[in-house]
């Protein structure tokens, strides 16, 4: 929910083909619109101020954060969808996130608790580890720039980011007095340890509703930042001594996102708390939960007309696939090099890798699962699967080892092909059985939503877009690859891709298209086969800048699109193999004899998990896996443990 203020005077009317609604606020830079497309789909529309359009500087400094967002747009941040001129004037179109800031949630209601907390630590500091492993340091995290959307908190505003090794030094200190590290204070560069910084103090004024060097004259503060320590004895352990070395002030004395996000993945969810807060209140705001704060429903907009009182409007536009991962796919990795190195993936022993997020859990020993998903619900990992031998569909908390909800009926066939996608703000299964089917489930619902006929049998889906909105491209086994638009629940498009049967889909974020694997191989930008007489395509991954891993057989390769190149072959297991980002650095996980994990970049192998368990399914991504060995499901962070 946001209360628009009306138009005004002077203000454009229309950018980029969006129709702007009201204002929803003001930053440094330029005021933030919300825009409506023929369509119906919502975004951000973010126009830089008249008073700075004969600043050169300051509009490359503003077309600047849309390329610098874009670099690391889904992992809790808002997704780019476009920037230009309109008129002259600079704009950026952005994901529209439905919420408060984190700032206002606090005022309004008080300090967050218990779960609510954690989640707000684990989610900001994801977003946080992907901004640094993109090269960028934010510069400005504050609460502010924290909104608080559907599906857990989202960081935003990029205006004053800078690449990592670009020098921010004392010509141009930036940021936000009581946020602001104390190198940035005194002058020096800012780096990614002064993010780290910043988050805390953003996490301690969550956690106490006040800021934690004051809120008296900047002086006074900054002072406190540069010699005093913060009173945190309001924040709950282990939270606590996480910020407290994060608040340190010496940069080099304080741990890296990387680190913080593997201590609260290890210990920030207390066993059975995620798991009243999902069925509690599924497709709520986060700030739901908090004493006090009643709220309109999720997916609403508050539009202000001419005399200034909102009217409250249904919001069916969905939020942005990007926020989560599905078996396949990857969201947010970043191609940070354009070629690989040369070699093979599975040489010399590793040793052990990734921290484990809880016990074992899922279906009884003995069990086979056919289809398994990860995704995120308000900044929380979950993991969907479903059994071969039935046609119900569970979903864990992997960290506490415990059920959150059933749907007993999934249909009259056995599922083999599913998905995690938010739709309106609610995390919805789509899967598809052998009977070629399309169903969809949204979390917390007593039953399923409505189904379409697509194949006449077996397909193979994979999450998509339509005109900037959540789709699922679905693959036939008479070759047609079908589009599915989520927010209309309409067939929008059907294309005949491929000659024979289609074996496995991704989507493929840079090209805007799907990438339809077959019996023969991947069907390639020229119309020719990538792979071809390696065997049938068992799954495909996308890495979102032209490359695509494609595994056939026990063996993942590494492909440039455009030329249809190879760049790097590993040696990924019968379970299969699924690509993520973490800690700056891309990885491909396979599964067989346990499971290994590679660098992507170098092709160094990190490290194994489950040594000597038979792996039978696979799915990775967002920084975490999950396998299946045994009829039992375990689930780790790759992100490097402190």
């Amino acid at each position: 929910m946001v209360e628009l203020r009306p138009l005004r005077s002077g203000e454009p009317r229309e950018v980029a083909g969006y129709r702007l609604l009201g204002r929803l606020g003001d930053g440094g830079q330029g005021s933030v619109f919300l825009g409506r497309d023929a369509g119906g789909g919502h975004a951000a529309v973010k126009v830089l101020h008249p008073r700075l359009l004969g600043d050169e500087r300051a509009t490359r400094r503003f077309l600047r954060e849309s390329t610098t967002a874009a670099k690391v747009a889904g992992a809790r941040t808002a997704r780019i969808y476009g920037s230009g001129l309109a008129e002259g004037r600079p704009y950026i179109v952005s994901e529209f996130i439905d919420g408060p800031s984190l700032h206002d949630l606090v005022l309004d209601g008080g300090p967050l608790t218990g779960g609510e907390l954690d989640r707000l630590a684990a989610g900001t500091i994801t977003a946080l580890t992907a901004i640094h492993g993109a090269g960028i340091v934010h510069r400005d995290f504050k609460p502010s720039n924290v909104l608080m959307g559907q599906d857990g908190p989202r960081v935003i505003d990029f205006g004053i980011a800078k690449d990592l090794d670009v020098s921010t030094t004392a010509s141009s200190v930036v940021g936000t007095p009581g946020y602001m590290s104390p190198e940035q204070i005194a002058g020096e560069s800012a780096t990614a340890a002064s993010d780290v910084f910043s988050w805390a103090a953003t996490i301690g004024f969550a956690a106490t509703g006040e800021p934690l060097f004051g809120r008296d004259s900047i002086p006074a503060v900054l002072n406190r930042i540069l010699h005093a320590e913060p009173d945190l004895r309001e924040v709950p352990e282990p939270l606590r001594a996480v910020l407290a070395a994060c608040l340190a002030k010496e940069p080099r004395a304080r741990p890296s996102a990387d680190d913080v996000l593997a201590r609260l993945l290890g210990r920030t969810a207390p066993r059975g708390h995620v798991r009243g807060h999902v069925r509690g209140d599924v497709g709520g705001h986060v700030s739901g939960h908090v004493r006090g704060r009643a709220r309109p429903g999720a997916g609403e907009v508050r539009e202000a007309p001419s005399g200034g009182r909102p009217v409250t409007r249904r919001r069916w536009a969905a939020a942005g696939v990007g926020v989560l991962v599905v078996v396949g796919v990857v969201a947010g990795a970043l191609w940070r090099n354009a070629g690989l190195p040369s070699g093979g993936g599975d040489g010399g022993q590793a040793g052990a890798f990734g921290v484990e997020l809880g016990p074992e859990f899922g279906p009884e020993p003995g069990a086979q699962v056919a289809a398994m998903a990860i995704g995120h619900h308000k900044g929380a990992p979950v993991v969907v699967y479903a059994e071969r031998a039935g046609n119900s569909i569970e979903v864990w908390d992997p960290r506490a080892g415990e059920p959150l909800d059933r749907l007993a009926d999934a249909g009259p066939t056995p599922v083999r092909s599913l998905l995690l996608v938010p739709v309106g703000g609610r995390q919805t299964a789509v899967w598809t059985g052998t009977d070629g089917a399309v169903r969809r489930w949204r979390i917390g619902d007593a039953r399923p939503g409505t189904w379409h006929a697509v194949c006449p049998s077996e397909a193979r889906l994979a999450p998509g877009q339509w005109r900037k909105q959540p789709a699922v491209v679905i693959g036939c086994r008479d070759g047609r690859v079908v589009t599915l638009d989520l927010a209309s629940n309409r067939v929008v498009a059907s294309t005949r891709a491929a000659a024979g049967p289609v074996t496995a889909l991704a989507w493929d974020e840079a090209g805007g298209k799907a990438l339809v694997g077959t019996g023969r191989g991947l069907v390639g930008a020229a119309g020719g086969l990538l792979g071809e007489g390696k065997g049938e395509v068992r799954s495909v991954a996308a890495f979102g800048d032209g490359h695509a891993a494609v595994t056939t057989g026990r063996s993942t390769a590494v492909y440039d699109l455009a030329s249809g190149a190879f760049v790097r072959g590993f040696s990924t297991g019968a379970a299969g193999a699924g690509v993520t980002a973490a800690g700056g650095r891309r990885m491909i996980a396979g599964g067989g004899d346990g499971v290994t994990v590679w660098n992507a970049d170098r092709g160094e192998r990190l490290g194994g998990l489950a040594p000597g368990r038979k792996i039978t399914a696979l799915a990775v991504g967002d920084g975490l896996l999950v396998a299946a060995t045994g009829g039992r499901l375990q689930a780790w962070s790759l992100s490097p443990a402190s």
